[in-house]
């Protein structure tokens, strides 16, 4: 692949459905505000989408300090919907991973976001860092309430998270330790694609809610976040 001959342009949500089945996560985001693609010739190598933001994070007070301080719920959510974006899906086509394609989409997006704040959350940001590799910084994040139960079970059990993740063995521990079988139904009841695909009628079964666990244990999750209004500032001389 010539990278020169790669292009950044305006996408539609049919470039997202077309490389879902390559990212990590299962189901689509929760909300498409804005696509950018990147093609060569008539291929489509990688997808970027930028969602709404979640109301809670756990790291915004360590990214932006004193951002939120004093405002109510009603004010922190008008402020956070009016200034914040989220990168929630960067998706490259599997021949073409490696090559740059999902740094440059995440730079096209920072380029000219949709607001002054972005962010991105990523599971696999320790083995695939494009977001620090395209400018933006690295926060920490607090492990969920749910993970941290669900972890807790399974140290008082003795399981560990990796054990989860072969299916047979899966199988084998939520048939003789009653009490994992039930912290992941618990973690299931507390997360969103469990919860919408329920309320759709497709309701997931427990050994897949279970391996959606304790990947979530196991997931080493990266928080990113980029404000353009430093550049615009920079910009201006001030």
């Amino acid at each position: 692949m010539n990278d020169e001959l790669i292009r950044i342009e305006p996408g539609v949500r049919a470039d997202y459905d077309a490389l879902a089945r390559f990212h990590y996560r299962a189901g689509p985001p929760g909300t498409c505000v804005r696509v950018l693609r990147a093609t060569e010739g008539p291929s489509l190598v990688g997808v970027l989408v930028v969602s709404m933001p979640t109301l809670n994070g756990a790291w915004r007070e360590t990214a932006w300090p004193g951002w939120l301080t004093g405002l109510n719920a009603r004010e922190r959510a008008k402020e956070i919907n009016q200034r914040l974006r989220v990168i929630s899906r960067v998706i490259v086509e599997s021949r073409w991973r490696g090559m740059g394609v999902g740094r440059r989409l995440v730079r096209a997006y920072l380029a000219s976001p949709l607001t002054p704040r972005t962010e991105a959350i990523a599971a696999m940001g320790a083995s695939c860092p494009i977001f620090a590799a395209a400018g933006m910084s690295q926060v920490p994040v607090i492990r969920s309430h749910r993970d941290k139960l669900f972890a807790q079970v399974l140290a008082s059990a003795g399981v560990q998270a990796w054990e989860l993740m072969d299916q047979s063995r899966r199988r084998e521990i939520l048939r003789s330790r009653p009490e994992i079988a039930t912290s992941a139904a618990s973690w299931g009841r507390s997360h969103r694609l469990v919860r919408d695909r329920a309320a759709r009628g497709k309701k997931v079964p427990l050994d897949q809610v279970c391996a959606f666990a304790a990947a979530g244990v196991c997931a080493r999750t990266h928080a990113y976040v980029h404000d353009s209004s430093w550049r615009d500032l920079k910009r201006r001389g001030v």
